[in-house]
């Protein structure tokens, strides 16, 4: 038996099938268009409320501090119930959020699950807007009067909820690279303002140590080439010894700068017996305990990851030496899975990381440095007085 359907059943259906595509085809343009998302949703729950004939409608998104949904986009609601907040669990739209699932409601609300709903609606859908199994919002759609929502309407505002979610998925990454390349201006701000920084104490340290030294050096050489002119021969020879003193210990101050600039050693043997020795040669003496300890274990790190963690080890440790007046100081490495931390403990007279000085460019080198990396970075004080500076980097 062959049952016909109704010529007007099926243009209606036709028609109504053809204005569900327009609005998705709408909706795909402007998300190509625009990073504006309070645009993007405003138009979203537009066209779904004409579309859908419904008499009002409003998408909620997760406040990312609170947890609690807030209005961002409305349609036949008062302006004023923009920013309007929800708290996840409550009411419709709450458990919807609470337990990522679609509802419609038809007739008398009288479900004990939505307690304190206005129980006049006719008819309601809301629909979770999420990605990668996270809530990241709900859309809302109520009908006062006419006819209830079927399953037809429920599987159309489904795939607005799902285009809704990519476009908080897309405003979300844009913010997250905007942010990325307001870390990177900064980093580069940063690094220069360093960089010139230490070119400075380089060429304060060359002028004022190594050239003294060596106009010294000239000046004593000149005194031999005199004393061997009149022939005084032993006192020459006690300059000369003089002389070859002063070289050797050059070669050590040399030695120890290049060691400071970049030490071979970093290369050569890597991270753990590098941070080592320059733990001994900067806070070892006048009173001062050092203590280092590894649990880094055979395998070598990343080149990079080595760089990043001397640096950020280096300039901790020039901050203590400058700063602290402390009495014992500690650095310690270890690995946890596929990460890498490193800890730089002293018990000195603190630091109030929230209110850095200005042009401290060290410090913001080192945050920048760390998270730009896909690390962590941070400064707290220490029990008993002190501070403690941290960085966990991933190994991959």
């Amino acid at each position: 038996m062959t049952v016909e359907t109704p010529i007007g059943l099926t243009r209606a259906v036709e028609e109504s099938s053809k204005k569900e595509l327009e609005v998705l085809a709408l909706l795909s343009r402007s998300l190509l268009e625009t990073v504006d998302l309070d645009e993007q949703l405003g138009l979203t729950i537009r066209l779904a409320a004409e579309a859908l004939r419904a008499d009002r409608g409003s998408i909620m998104l997760v406040d990312q501090e609170t947890g609690n949904l807030q209005i961002t986009a409305a349609e036949g609601l008062p302006p004023e119930m923009i920013g309007h907040v929800v708290p996840v669990g409550e009411g419709i739209a709450g458990w919807v959020a609470r337990h990522n699932e679609p509802v419609a409601v038809h007739g008398e609300v009288q479900d004990p699950r939505f307690e304190g709903v206005n129980p006049s609606l006719d008819s309601a859908i809301s629909l979770p807007m999420y990605s990668h199994g996270v809530v990241m919002g709900v859309l809302n759609l109520v009908r006062i009067s006419g006819d209830e929502f079927i399953e037809q309407d429920l599987r159309f505002a489904s795939s607005l909820a799902d285009m809704a979610s990519v476009a908080i998925e897309k405003a979300s990454l844009y913010a997250r690279l905007k942010d990325r390349e307001a870390r990177m201006s900064r980093l580069l701000g940063a690094a220069i303002g360093a960089q010139e920084q230490e070119r400075r104490r380089i060429a304060a340290e060359i002028h004022d140590g190594f050239l003294q030294d060596l106009s010294a050096l000239f000046l004593k050489i000149e005194k031999v080439r005199n004393l061997l002119k009149r022939e005084q021969i032993d006192d020459a020879m006690a300059t000369t010894k003089e002389v070859q003193d002063d070289i050797r210990d050059q070669v050590a101050s040399i030695r120890d700068f290049i060691f400071e600039v970049r030490p071979p050693s970093l290369d050569q043997i890597g991270l753990a017996p590098t941070l080592e020795a320059m733990v001994q040669r900067m806070i070892s003496g006048d009173g001062v305990t050092a203590a280092f300890s590894s649990e880094l274990g055979p395998d070598r790190l990343p080149e990079s990851i080595e760089t990043i963690l001397y640096r950020t080890a280096q300039e901790a440790l020039r901050n203590v030496v400058k700063h602290a007046k402390a009495s014992m100081v500690s650095v310690r490495l270890d690995r946890s899975g596929s990460r890498v931390i490193l800890e730089i403990e002293d018990n000195g007279r603190g630091f109030d990381a929230r209110t850095p000085k200005r042009g401290h460019y060290g410090l913001e080198t080192m945050r920048e440095r760390i998270e730009l990396a896909g690390g962590d970075f941070h400064i707290m004080p220490r029990d008993g007085g002190g501070t403690i500076v941290g960085a966990i980097l991933p190994l991959d």
